[in-house]
C-alpha cells in the first residue's frame, strides 16, 4: 500500500511524453544567400546571441591568416595533373608561438636522382613526340600571323641536343665520385673516415674505367709479385750469403746465414776477443815474415844449399829443422790447395748436414739394436709360454681320462646297486 501511494500522483510512463523530446519546427533556409525576396512568409529561426551570424572569411584570407607555420611544397611532391586545389597546412600546437620541428632536407643524392628521373621522363616525351615537325609549324605560325619583328631572329633549339649535355654535366656530378671539397659544400662535413671512403671510391672507379681485371690476370699479378719476392731474396742471398762459384751446391737459408754472422760479429766485438785477435795476427805476420825470408834466401842459393848456410840461416831465424821441413812442405801443398779453397765452405756445410745425419743415422741404429733384442726377449718368453701350454694341455688331457674312468667305475657300482636293490624286491 506504501508503493501505491508514493507513485500515486506521477504520470504513466507509456503514455507521457518524453522529456527529451522537442516540438517540430517548419524548415528554415540555412544560408541567408538562399533566402529569396518573394519568401516574406517564411519563418525565421530565432538566432541565440551567443552565436555569430557572421559570414565566414574569403579561402585567400584564411590562408593568410593560419598558414603561416606551413612550408612550401617539395619540388619532388609537385604534380601538374588536374586536381581539387590543396587545403592549406597548418601546424596544430598548442600555442601560437610553437614553431612546426623543420624537416630533413634533401640529400644532393636525392637531389641528382630526381634530376635523372625528371630528365628521363622528358627524353621519353620528345622521344615520343616530333619535334621538327613542331618546331617548323611554330615558325610558319609566327611568321603568318604576327608582323615582323625588328628583333634579331631566335635561333633554333635543338632539344635532343640539350638533354644530351644536361645528361653528361649529370653524369659528371656522381655523388659517390665527388671531391672532398665538394662534400664540405654539399653538407656531409671534412672528417677523416669519408675522405678515406671518397678515396677509395674514386680509385675504384679510376681502375674500373681502365678496364675491368678478369680473376686470372689477379691470379697473374699475385704469381708475379711472388716471383718478384725470390728474386730479390735470391739477391740478397747471393750478395750476404755464401759464394756460389758456379757449383752445384744446396745454399744455406738466409735467415740462419744471418743469425750466425750476427752471432760472430758480436763475439769478435768484445774487447776481449778483439786482443787475441790482434795478438794471434802479429804472431802470425811474424811467422809469415821469416818464412818469407827463408823461402827467398833458399831461392837465391839454389837447390843444393849447404849444411852450414842452412843452419846459419836456422838459426837467425830461430827454427829449427823439423819446423823448416814442415815449412817447406806447406808451402808445397798450396798451390794444390789454391784450386780447392772455393769449395771449402759448402764441403764444410754439407759435411756438418752429413755429420747430423750420421748422428741420427748412429740413434736409428742403437734404437734398432734395442728393438732387436726385445723381440729376442719377447721370443724366449713365446717359448717359455708354448712350453707352459703344451704342459697344461698335457696335465688336463691326464685329468680328462681320469675323470672318465671314474665316472665309468661309478656307472658301473650305480648300475650293480640297482641290481641288487630288485633282487632284494623279489626275495620280498
Amino acid at each position: 500500500m506504501q508503493m501505491a501511494t508514493k507513485y500515486r500522483g506521477l504520470p504513466d510512463i507509456d503514455t507521457a511524453p518524453d522529456i527529451f523530446e522537442t516540438t517540430d519546427e517548419p524548415e528554415i533556409v540555412l544560408k541567408p544567400s538562399d533566402v529569396r525576396s518573394g519568401d516574406e512568409d517564411s519563418v525565421l529561426k530565432p538566432v541565440s546571441e551567443d552565436i555569430d551570424a557572421g559570414g565566414l572569411p574569403s579561402r585567400r584570407k584564411a590562408e593568410r591568416v593560419f598558414a603561416r607555420g606551413t612550408r612550401k611544397p617539395e619540388l619532388s611532391t609537385l604534380s601538374f595533373r588536374p586536381r581539387l586545389p590543396p587545403l592549406s597546412r597548418y601546424a596544430s600546437s598548442s600555442s601560437d608561438t610553437d614553431e612546426e620541428p623543420p624537416l630533413p632536407r634533401e640529400t644532393p643524392a636525392a637531389r641528382l636522382r630526381r634530376l635523372k628521373a625528371e630528365l628521363a621522363e622528358i627524353e621519353a616525351e620528345v622521344g615520343s613526340s616530333s619535334p621538327s615537325k613542331t618546331q617548323s609549324i611554330s615558325h610558319e605560325g609566327s611568321g603568318a600571323g604576327k608582323r615582323r619583328s625588328v628583333l634579331p631572329p631566335r635561333q633554333p633549339v635543338d632539344v635532343v641536343s640539350e638533354l644530351a649535355n644536361v645528361r653528361e654535366r649529370l653524369e659528371r656530378v656522381e655523388i659517390d665520385g665527388l671531391d672532398v671539397g665538394q662534400v664540405v659544400a654539399v653538407g656531409m662535413g671534412p672528417s677523416s673516415e669519408w675522405r678515406e671512403r671518397l678515396d677509395k671510391l674514386v680509385t675504384a672507379e679510376n681502375r674500373s674505367g681502365k678496364g675491368k681485371v678478369a680473376q686470372s690476370t689477379a691470379v697473374g699479378q699475385q704469381d708475379s709479385s711472388l716471383s718478384d719476392i725470390d728474386k730479390r731474396l735470391a739477391a740478397l742471398e747471393q750478395v750476404v750469403g755464401p759464394t756460389t762459384d758456379g757449383l752445384d751446391q744446396t745454399l744455406s737459408p738466409l735467415v740462419p746465414t744471418l743469425n750466425k754472422h750476427d752471432h760472430l760479429l758480436t763475439l769478435l766485438t768484445q774487447p776481449r776477443h778483439l786482443d787475441a785477435i790482434s795478438r794471434r795476427v802479429k804472431l802470425l805476420l811474424v811467422d809469415l815474415d821469416r818464412a818469407a825470408a827463408a823461402s827467398r834466401r833458399t831461392g837465391a842459393g839454389g837447390a843444393a844449399i849447404p849444411q852450414q848456410s842452412s843452419e846459419k840461416a836456422v838459426t837467425n831465424l830461430s827454427l829449427t829443422q823439423g819446423e823448416y821441413t814442415q815449412l817447406q812442405s806447406l808451402f808445397s801443398v798450396l798451390p794444390r790447395l789454391d784450386p780447392l779453397l772455393p769449395i771449402l765452405t759448402p764441403l764444410l756445410a754439407r759435411l756438418r748436414s752429413l755429420s747430423a745425419l750420421h748422428s741420427e743415422a748412429s740413434e736409428i741404429a742403437v734404437s734398432l739394436r734395442e728393438l732387436q733384442s726385445r723381440d729376442k726377449k719377447n721370443a724366449e718368453e713365446i717359448n717359455e709360454l708354448d712350453e707352459v701350454v703344451k704342459s697344461v694341455q698335457t696335465g688336463l688331457g691326464d685329468a680328462i681320462a681320469a675323470i672318465k674312468k671314474n665316472w665309468e667305475g661309478l656307472e658301473k657300482r650305480m648300475m650293480g646297486l640297482e641290481q641288487r636293490l630288485k633282487d632284494m624286491e623279489r626275495q620280498i
